[in-house]
């Protein structure tokens, strides 16, 4: 169940309730509403505390402190928990409502601030030959400078040593007019928040990167400025966890004009976008998160935040259109940070600069989706069915694979990976290296059954 920040005259109460006689009168609109608690000792392995109700009555509450935590609070989930061992049938919602005077509070203050300490703008320098056709003479080619905005995140620092990775979205460090070694740009500099001045830029160097995938990380070392700044790493959430309604707190460099934060909600947790490439010449199909929150051109590649300060995704993309307001996208955190992992296992110090995928040679449909309310987390559930519509002759899945073969889970390093969503195969084979034996559990024929598979390095391919 998810926490709720609550204050009740003052008191926040947060610790777990376990077997207290809490005694909860019938549902009525006049009932009296819990105004405080109140600790008053601990003896016996058991804490004392006082309820008082707006009517003046109070009541007290015995509680087996079963946790390793010492504290005295008390969690609202606990209170609601025991109310409903004593008969209370309703929400927790509608338990606050009936019995808690308070006041639901979602202060994204501190996210902000502590998303704006790992929060970068970038400013990529690009090249290109510009030819010009004089009346008279030869035709003149001259070296045009020009250069791009966008915002990034700072995914693991060092501070010792002033070295750290920066993701940031492929689209704003790659031209592909530009004249430049793949067109990457080769003059780089990011600044942090607060030190934006021209004084404090960083120069940084691209590391590796995907079109498809939008993202690209960059390296800077040695760096004076970082070592001696408030910079942190970020903090990340598992993005198959977001739900529509989530707080969504965009934070980067909106047209340039130095990093700011804008705030808004998840609209859908997960949907497919098509967008034409950087040369125009091709279309990209990217899953990405689905934003009300204000999104401007420079915010590429900037955080998504969570109301806890975590990264749900990387800004991207935004609808334009004269009739439409407030659509933005940012790609999830689970495909972010593994193609960020394996941009830097497959690129850093490397001649390669793409990133590699581990292939299994499948198609892959989905037969049947159900959609539940869980309870426990009042959260709303999809699950797919996967199964495996066709194999490639001579791939590596067709010496372990059968077509409609139903995946189930993926274990990886001794992790398990529950298949509930057609992408999330892709997202765990994004983590795959060389030498790796990966378990797929499949239900065959009614069956289930385990299947072993290493990978070697014959049996990746190059994403570009």
């Amino acid at each position: 169940m998810k926490k709720i920040l609550v204050t009740i005259s003052l008191l926040v109460i947060s610790l777990t309730l376990v077997g207290c006689g809490l005694t909860i009168p019938t549902q009525s609109t006049e009932q009296p509403k819990i105004e405080r608690v109140v600790f008053l000792e601990e003896k016996d392995n058991k804490q004392e505390y006082l309820i008082y109700f707006s009517d003046g009555t109070t009541q007290t509450i015995y509680i087996s402190n079963q946790t390793t935590s010492q504290s005295n609070d008390i969690t609202v989930e606990a209170l609601y928990n025991t109310a409903v061992e004593h008969g209370f049938s309703g929400s927790i919602l509608e338990f606050i409502d009936a019995y808690m005077d308070i006041t639901l509070t979602n202060d994204t203050t501190k996210a902000i601030q502590k998303g704006l300490k790992s929060s970068l703008s970038i400013r990529a320098v690009f090249k290109r030959v510009e030819t010009t056709n004089p009346i008279f003479g030869f035709p003149k080619k001259n070296i045009v400078e020009y250069g791009s905005a966008g915002s990034g995140i700072i995914y693991q620092l060092d501070k010792a040593s002033g070295t750290a990775y920066i993701i940031t979205n492929h689209h704003v460090v790659y031209d592909s007019k530009s004249n430049t070694t793949n067109h990457i740009s080769d003059e780089i500099y990011v600044s942090l928040y607060g030190l934006e001045q021209e004084e404090n830029l960083i120069r940084a160097t691209y590391i590796g990167g995907s079109e498809i995938y939008d993202i690209a990380v960059l390296k800077v070392t040695n760096s004076e400025i970082l070592k001696n700044s408030m910079a942190l790493k970020v903090e990340y959430v598992n993005s198959d966890t977001l739900q529509v309604g989530d707080i969504a707190i965009a934070i980067g460099n909106p047209e340039n004009n130095g990093i700011s934060a804008t705030q808004g909600i998840i609209s859908l947790e997960s949907e497919y976008i098509e967008m034409a490439n950087s040369a125009n010449t091709d279309v990209i199909t990217y899953r990405v998160l689905r934003v009300d929150t204000a999104i401007n051109s420079g915010n590429s590649g900037g955080g998504l935040f969570d109301s806890e300060g975590r990264v749900m995704g990387i800004v991207n993309a935004k609808m334009v259109d004269e009739a439409i307001d407030s659509i933005g996208y940012a790609i999830p955190s689970n495909i972010v940070f593994n193609v960020a992992d394996n941009i830097i296992y497959h690129c850093d110090n490397k001649t390669n600069e793409k990133v590699k995928k581990a292939f299994l040679g499948i198609t892959m449909r989905v037969t049947d989706t159900g959609v539940s309310y869980n309870e426990l987390t009042e959260q709303i559930e999809i699950k797919e069915t996967i199964e495996i519509q066709s194999i490639n002759t001579g791939s590596l899945a067709s010496s372990y694979f059968e077509v409609r073969d139903q995946f189930l889970s993926i274990t990886l390093n001794d992790i398990t990976y529950p298949l509930d969503r057609l992408y999330q195969v892709s997202d765990v084979l994004l983590k795959v290296r060389s030498n790796d034996t990966v378990s797929f559990k499949v239900l065959r024929d009614r069956e289930i059954i385990t299947i072993n598979v290493t990978f070697l390095e014959s049996n990746f391919n190059t994403i570009d």
